[in-house]
C-alpha cells in the first residue's frame, strides 16, 4: 500500500504543478488545438495499451480542456516497431510508445539499461525511483536527443515473464532454446546458450504457435492471458527475469519544444499515471489470470530453484556491468545503477 501511496503522491505533485501554471485560463483556452497521432509497441487490448489509452490519451484530452488530442494506434498500424526512432525523430508521428530493447543496434548499451536490467531493480517502485530520483531519467533523455526525440519518461509495467512449450527448470534448459527476447535479455540468454529472436509483440503468438520459438518473455499473467499465449504454451516459467521493466513514451523534439510549459507539465503528470493505472491494473488482474491458466487450460507453473536463478542474474550482472567502458552514457547509467544498489543494501 505504502508503494501505490508513494507513487500516487509524486504524479499528484506533477498535478499540482501544471494547475500552477495555469491550465485553465481563458488565454490557454484559446489557443490551437494540437492533433497528433501516436503509435503503441502493443496490440490494441493489451492492458498497456488500454492503461495508456484511458490514463494518458484521454486523460490528456480532459485535463487539458481539448487543446491537445492524441490518435492511438496499435503496433505495427503506422511503421514497424523497430522504425520508432526514425518516424517519432522525423516527424512522421508527434509521439509513440517504444521500449528501449528494440534500438539497442542503433542506440547502443543505453537503450537496453533504459528497458529494465536483470538482477538489479526488483519493484516497478525501486524502478521509478532510479528514473526520477536518483536522474536515469537525465542521462536517458541526452541519449535519446541525439536523434530528435525527447523521453518523456518511462511507461512502467507489471513484470514481464516467460510463457514456453517445454518446462525450463534450470539454467541447462536455455541451452539450444529459441527465445523471443530483446535488450539485455539477448546477450543474457545467449550466455547460457540459448538463441534469442527478436520479434514484435504482433509477431509472438504465430511464433510460438508454429514453432519458430520455444518461449516468449512478453508480458505479466494477465497480458499473457490477453494475448492467447496460455494456447499455445503451456509452461509458464518463474521467477520473473524482469520483474522491474518499462516501455517508454517518446515525442519529436520539435513538437516538443513547441508546447507551452503548462501542456509539457500536463504529459508529464499524464505519464506517470498511465504507468500507475497498468501496474493497478496488473494487481488487478493477474491473480485471476494465473489461476485460469492454471485450472483451465492445463498451464503448469515452473519455478527455478533459488540457488539456480542466483547464478543466472550474475551472468545478467556481469553483462551490464561491462557496459561501462562502451560509451560514456553507459557507463554513467550503469555508475548510476550500482550506487542506487548499494544504497538498497544489494
Amino acid at each position: 500500500m505504502v508503494k501505490w501511496r508513494k507513487l500516487g503522491r509524486a504524479a499528484g505533485v506533477a498535478l499540482a504543478g501544471y494547475l500552477a501554471l495555469g491550465a485553465v485560463s481563458g488565454a490557454a483556452l484559446a489557443q490551437k488545438t494540437l492533433n497528433w497521432r501516436m503509435q503503441s509497441n502493443l496490440s490494441a487490448g493489451e492492458p498497456g495499451y488500454e492503461a495508456a489509452k484511458a490514463m494518458f490519451v484521454d486523460r490528456l484530452s480532459v485535463i487539458s480542456g481539448g487543446r491537445i488530442k492524441i490518435q492511438m494506434h496499435p503496433t505495427g498500424a503506422l511503421f514497424p516497431i523497430g522504425q520508432s526512432l526514425e518516424a517519432i525523430g522525423g516527424g512522421i508521428t508527434e509521439i509513440g510508445m517504444a521500449a528501449g530493447g528494440y534500438f539497442v543496434g542503433k542506440m547502443g548499451p543505453i537503450a537496453a539499461l533504459e528497458m529494465g536490467t536483470p538482477g538489479a531493480e526488483r519493484t516497478p517502485i525501486e524502478r521509478y525511483n532510479f528514473f526520477y530520483e536518483r536522474g536515469f531519467i537525465d542521462i536517458v533523455r541526452e541519449a535519446y536527443a541525439k536523434y530528435g526525440i525527447y523521453y518523456l519518461g518511462p511507461n512502467l509495467a507489471p513484470q514481464w515473464d516467460i510463457i514456453a512449450r517445454k518446462p525450463i527448470r534450470s539454467m541447462k534448459d536455455f541451452e539450444g532454446l529459441k527465445i523471443r527476447a530483446t535488450g539485455i535479455e539477448s546477450p543474457w540468454y545467449q550466455s547460457m546458450g540459448a538463441a534469442p529472436v527478436n520479434l514484435s509483440g504482433a509477431e509472438i503468438y504465430t511464433a510460438l504457435a508454429t514453432n519458430v520459438v520455444d518461449a516468449v518473455r512478453w508480458g505479466s499473467p494477465s497480458v499473457h492471458l490477453a494475448l492467447g499465449m496460455p494456447e499455445v504454451g503451456k509452461f509458464y516459467i518463474e521467477p520473473s527475469p524482469m520483474p522491474a521493466a518499462n516501455n517508454n513514451i517518446l515525442i519529436n523534439k520539435r513538437a516538443w519544444d513547441g508546447l507551452p510549459d503548462d501542456l509539457k507539465a500536463m504529459l508529464d503528470w499524464a505519464c506517470k499515471m498511465a504507468s500507475l493505472d497498468y501496474l493497478a491494473r496488473g494487481a488487478m488482474a493477474d491473480g485471476a489470470a494465473r489461476a485460469k491458466m492454471k485450472d483451465e487450460m492445463g498451464v503448469e507453473f515452473v519455478r527455478i530453484p533459488p540457488e539456480e536463478w542466483a547464478a543466472m542474474e550474475k551472468k545478467a550482472q556481469e553483462i551490464w556491468s561491462g557496459y561501462t567502458d562502451k560509451d560514456p552514457l553507459s557507463g554513467k547509467a550503469v555508475a548510476l545503477l550500482k550506487g542506487y544498489l548499494a544504497d538498497l543494501g544489494r
